[in-house]
């Protein structure tokens, strides 16, 4: 808002270019809305493609994770989280497999082992471009798509 009432003394009040540039500054700050994807869309974007992103985990306030959602319907995922301080910590990598489908309009996925936590279905709410935000049995958020 401060911005608002340094153009508005710069800027004369007849002049057009006031409305243009506030509701420019007024757009850029608001929020993106997200859009929950059908069935087609996500498997459109899963089949071959990949789930890039992160989430808090029972192992971890934040971990980041990799699937990679084959066309046979196999998914095998790495995930990796710091463990200890910011400059003496250690990253450890999780790895595991399992199988991903799209029941109606959500990506279920069925991990094997150390990555079963994160095992159920997840309705997927497009953000803009290939950014999702998944929610289900945790919630996560990245990028899905090829």
């Amino acid at each position: 808002m401060y911005a608002l009432r340094a153009i508005a003394r710069i800027a004369r009040p007849s002049s057009p270019w006031l409305g243009l540039v506030a509701c420019t500054l007024l757009a850029s700050t608001s929020p993106v809305a997200a859009a929950p994807l059908g069935g087609d869309e996500i498997r459109s974007r899963s089949t071959g493609g990949e789930f890039r992103g992160y989430g808090a985990t029972r192992r971890a306030q934040l971990e980041d994770m990799i699937w990679r959602l084959r066309p046979d319907g196999t998914a095998v995922s790495t995930s990796q989280i710091r463990r200890g301080g910011r400059d003496s910590g250690q990253f450890i990598e999780y790895r595991d497999s399992g199988t991903w489908r799209v029941e109606a309009n959500r990506l279920c996925v069925d991990f094997g082992s150390v990555l079963r936590d994160l095992s159920g279905c997840y309705g997927v709410d497009g953000i803009g471009g290939d950014h999702v935000r998944m929610i289900g049995p945790v919630q996560l958020e990245g990028t899905l798509g090829r």
